[in-house]
């Protein structure tokens, strides 16, 4: 097991291992343009979400607007929502799970 992961990391041409450095990259601007991160899993969530939403847009575009983007957008895209995945799992020990306040709407 040892020798295939040796010959993994090894490998510069593994598309896998480039990606997964990318995206070791790109967590570690992250983390130094924003050290701080929310405690709140649900605000740490919405983070995560905002990123998948550029994906989306960044596909649909390219799908439907291809002038507007390019596949290296979309990959940029994608490394930073992984990115922010990492992030967020990372966080999982730390996260303050309590419910917030509420109120009663009336309409």
């Amino acid at each position: 097991m040892d020798n295939m992961h040796d010959d993994f990391l090894n490998h510069g041409n593994n598309p896998l291992l480039l990606i997964i450095n990318d995206v070791v990259e790109e967590l570690e601007r992250a983390v130094d343009k924003f050290p701080e991160y929310p405690t709140d899993p649900l605000h740490a969530l919405s983070i995560l979400g905002e990123e998948y939403g550029e994906l989306n847009k960044s596909v649909l575009q390219y799908t439907y607007e291809p002038q507007k983007t390019s596949k290296e957008e979309i990959r940029s895209e994608a490394i930073q929502t992984a990115a922010m995945a990492i992030r967020f799992l990372i966080s999982l020990e730390d996260f303050d799970y309590k419910k917030s306040q509420q109120h009663k709407q009336e309409l």
